[in-house]
């Protein structure tokens, strides 16, 4: 819709309340740079929470081009990451941009949050016991996840280790409509739409990609499978990143028809 890629997130999935929750995030491949926008219900000054007064905000962005899962690439330094709130955050990046390079680490245990994927897929279930986890393209029990299920602080949701290879410049809700943004075609209602943009590096290569993030206390995420083009041609996604969608193959297939629609 209007050059954006969208995938839209269960509702009400936000552990701890609205404000965790994702609704939404939108990725426009403009050739030589990718503008990212989402939609929740947090700010980038995240919210305060405990008797520390933790400031508990936004994860950092992972991109992931290699078809592998994401702590594969993290543990061999294959994400490209973006940090774009810093304020009150514990991830590795000493300031917002693009880094590749990048290892991922944990930081949901400083911020009152999930130690794995599969005791947040439990508490956010629906009341008849229907699941209710998902991050938009994926389910949270998805073989791309695969070692964050379970165990302790094993969710990576922050840059650990990387280098520094560009800037990112922030976009408000206003700026984003005028580039054809729309997430309530979608109905995606968070309360809070903003994005950023950056220009490609050498790690953007042509083709198929999983890009997603998590709030730093785990409470909730969000998760898109897209592919770069090269020009105006759109490069088709292999059966390799099918594969990698696992058992959310059918929600993949079917977000994609409703961003076609």
């Amino acid at each position: 819709l209007n050059g954006w890629d969208y995938a839209i997130a269960g509702e009400g999935n936000g552990t701890g309340g609205s404000v965790f929750d994702y609704r939404g995030i939108a990725i426009k491949d403009n050739g030589d740079s990718i503008t990212v926008a989402l939609n929740s219900n947090m700010d980038l000054q995240g919210k305060v929470w405990g008797r520390r007064r933790e400031v508990i905000n936004h994860g950092d962005m992972f991109f992931n081009f290699t078809g592998k899962s994401f702590k594969e690439a993290s543990d061999a330094g294959e994400l490209v990451g973006i940090n774009f709130a810093q304020y009150g955050s514990q991830t590795g990046a000493a300031s917002t941009g693009v880094y590749t390079g990048v290892s991922a680490k944990n930081t949901t245990r400083q911020n009152y949050g999930w130690h794995n994927l599969n005791s947040w897929k439990n508490a956010v279930k629906h009341d008849d016991g229907s699941n209710n986890n998902s991050y938009g393209d994926l389910t949270s029990d998805n073989s791309y996840f695969a070692g964050q299920h379970t165990g302790t602080k094993t969710i990576l949701n922050a840059i650990d280790s990387g280098t520094k290879v560009g800037n990112i410049s922030m976009l408000l809700s206003n700026d984003l409509s005028s580039q054809g943004l729309d997430f309530g075609h979608f109905g995606a209602d968070g309360t809070q739409t903003f994005g950023f943009t950056f220009q490609k590096t050498d790690d953007f290569k042509i083709g198929s990609y999983v890009a997603n993030l998590f709030m730093e206390c785990g409470n909730d995420g969000v998760a898109i499978a897209g592919a770069l083009k090269h020009g105006d041609k759109k490069v088709p996604e292999p059966a390799m990143m099918l594969g990698l969608a696992g058992v959310s193959g059918l929600g993949l297939m079917r977000r994609r028809r409703q961003r076609k629609g």
